[in-house]
């Protein structure tokens, strides 16, 4: 390592030998590539370094101009140069094996071999080199067939340097032993298939007779025999699952005698089931808006959605009651619309209309406000001018009441009315139509496949829904007692 002045005189060396004149130093490669390049360093690649008279050894030379401060503190131009034997990258070149004639060799930045463990015979034209080939990639691997022999090459990119390692193996030498190998691959695999045939056969055999005793007690049962059947004996697993299928066969007798009550119960937790399931979806939309409202500091806007949603929450509740009247269904809606409207800053207008002798008429409450929730959701969010929303509540003949919500909105196109329709809750959706099929479930599950939801719909001119459900004799509305 020695450091030197622009003019080819050292001031800091790690060598004892002299140097050669300044004026021999200056027109070496090495030297004039650097100068001028302050902050850009250079590799040289490998040749015969002639610092001195007295050693003349291979190297590769790392040589850079840069700025150093003398000893009263000025500022001063240099030049650095790093000698690297060049004996040590040969050693280590030789040293890396691929397969028994494979090797490694480098090139610069220019696509000329750097060092090549036959370079001698390159040089002299006895050997050629798939240079062409190696300077179209930079990193990576490729195969090619060079001099009538298949090679895989191996390339990376020495980063600052920029010089490429190439490595060259060869296939016919990497494959040699794949077909040894492939044999006694296969003659293993057919001794483990063979093993774990003749023991899946044995353990099977163990496991299924005591199992074939149980089907027989099983297809016993399935023709309706279902007298306590008897303990299969065998491993510890069929006994439990004998003894737990007989204490089943037992619990099966008992359930049939009091089917028809349990049914019903199973019907009213359908009901309460598929009601929950659009309370919170309705609480998160709310609750939303009066997040909006609170972030722009309207306070009575906050109060007036806050007022509406306790009363929304009084009818929602009603004393535990799943039947209110038509008045106070349509009271919910009325609600839900005021916070709505707040919400979307009177987007859409709204009308409700009900004849009087009708108000006191029973219903399944919950059933028109998520019908409502779609319509602003799916069809009035999107429109451009006042959307409107008209609910409607009249008689058909014979003794049905139709709760009637019309809107103005973008309506449907054929295929997503189709899948609403279909009703299926294992019917894929995207989130659309969820509370109509809850509507329409509960519906049914109340007054009967005879009742439900029905839809017509077109894009672009808005989308009515009829709820129809029995009319039935006239109730009380529900006091809520305010706390």
């Amino acid at each position: 390592m020695v450091l030197f002045d622009l003019e080819g005189r050292p001031l800091i060396t790690t060598s004892d030998a002299p140097f050669r004149s300044p004026e021999e130093i200056v027109n070496q490669q090495w030297f004039s590539r650097a100068i001028g390049g302050e902050g850009n360093f250079y590799f040289t690649g490998p040749h015969v370094q002639q610092l001195s008279t007295s050693a003349y050894p291979w190297v590769i030379t790392y040589s850079q101009q840069i700025s150093y401060a003398t000893d009263n503190g000025e500022l001063k131009q240099g030049l650095l140069l790093i000698d690297m034997n060049f004996s040590a990258v040969s050693e280590l070149c030789k040293t890396a094996k691929l397969g028994s004639t494979g090797y490694v060799y480098f090139i610069d930045n220019n696509g000329k071999i750097v060092y090549h463990p036959l370079q001698q015979l390159i040089n002299s034209n006895i050997l050629n080199e798939d240079l062409e080939a190696v300077n179209e990639h930079i990193f990576g691997t490729f195969i090619n067939t060079f001099e009538g022999r298949e090679r895989l090459v191996i390339i990376d990119t020495v980063n600052n340097a920029r010089w490429r390692i190439v490595g060259v193996a060869f296939m016919d030498e990497l494959m040699s032993g794949l077909n040894q190998f492939t044999t006694v691959m296969m003659v293993i695999l057919l001794l483990c298939i063979a093993i774990t045939i003749i023991i899946a056969r044995t353990v099977s055999s163990w496991i299924s007779r005591p199992i074939k005793e149980l089907e027989h007690l099983m297809l016993s049962v399935e023709k309706r025999n279902f007298a306590a059947p008897p303990t299969v004996s065998g491993n510890q697993e069929v006994a439990a699952l004998s003894q737990s299928f007989a204490i089943m066969v037992l619990r099966i007798r008992q359930l049939m005698d009091d089917i028809v009550k349990s049914q019903e119960l199973k019907r009213k937790f359908e009901l309460d089931a598929l009601q929950a399931k659009i309370n919170p979806h309705f609480l998160y939309n709310t609750l939303d808006s009066v997040v909006w409202m609170a972030e722009q500091n309207d306070t009575e806007g906050v109060i007036r959605m806050i007022t509406a949603l306790a009363r929304l929450f009084r009818i929602s509740i009603s004393k535990g009651h799943d039947i209110i009247t038509l008045s106070e269904e349509l009271e919910h809606v009325r609600n839900y619309l005021i916070i709505q409207q707040t919400r979307y800053q009177d987007k859409f207008e709204y009308s409700i209309t009900i004849e009087e002798d009708m108000k006191d008429l029973p219903t399944i409450k919950l059933i028109a406000q998520p019908i409502v929730e779609n319509a602003i959701y799916h069809g009035i969010k999107y429109l451009q001018e006042m959307g409107h929303i008209d609910i409607s509540v009249y008689r058909r003949k014979p003794g049905a009441v139709v709760v009637e919500i019309r809107d103005n909105g973008v309506g449907m196109n054929e295929e997503t009315l189709s899948n609403i329709l279909s009703f299926s809750a294992n019917h894929p959706s995207n989130g659309n139509g969820i509370g109509v099929r809850n509507v329409h479930q509960r519906v049914q599950l109340y007054y009967g496949s005879d009742f439900g939801l029905e839809i017509s719909s077109e894009l672009d001119e808005g989308t009515l829904v009829r709820i129809v459900i029995p009319e039935g004799t006239p109730i009380h509305p529900i006091k809520v007692v305010k706390k």
